[in-house]
């Protein structure tokens, strides 16, 4: 049951992402230097999107939020985001954050997402902590 909730949830944002972008709502994919870049600015929510177990297994220094865009409670979680505020989301390897930008954004926040994702990011030798 868990298993259908969570494909549903993630049918629901590539639709969510796929239909932003077909009425031209943007967000920024941003490589490794432009996101580090980015994020060091005040006016910045840090978003990893990825399950709670990846984000204690290690994340990018500073994070902000663990938003589970697999967690059944996540369409209801991202509204308690800031709008005044610009997000930088990031996942695993870029493809959940794409989801994710694409449906922030078709909600009226301003979002870039790192596009090689956290393992780009550590590859790359990014600040990460646990």
């Amino acid at each position: 049951m868990k298993s259908k909730i969570l494909i549903l949830i993630l049918a629901l944002c590539v639709v969510a992402g796929a239909s932003a972008k077909s009425r031209g709502v943007k967000f920024r994919s941003l490589d490794v230097k432009e996101f580090a870049r980015y994020i060091e600015r005040g006016d910045v929510v840090l978003v990893d999107v990825r399950t709670s177990e990846e984000f204690d297994a290690g994340h990018i220094t500073g994070v902000d939020r663990n938003l589970d865009v697999r967690s059944a409670t996540f369409f209801k979680d991202y509204q308690s985001l800031p709008k005044d505020k610009r997000i930088a989301v990031y996942c695993k390897g870029g493809g959940r954050s794409k989801q994710v930008a694409g449906v922030l954004a078709g909600n009226g926040y301003k979002v870039v997402e790192l596009s090689v994702g956290y393992d780009g990011w550590v590859k790359a030798g990014g600040a990460t902590e646990k």
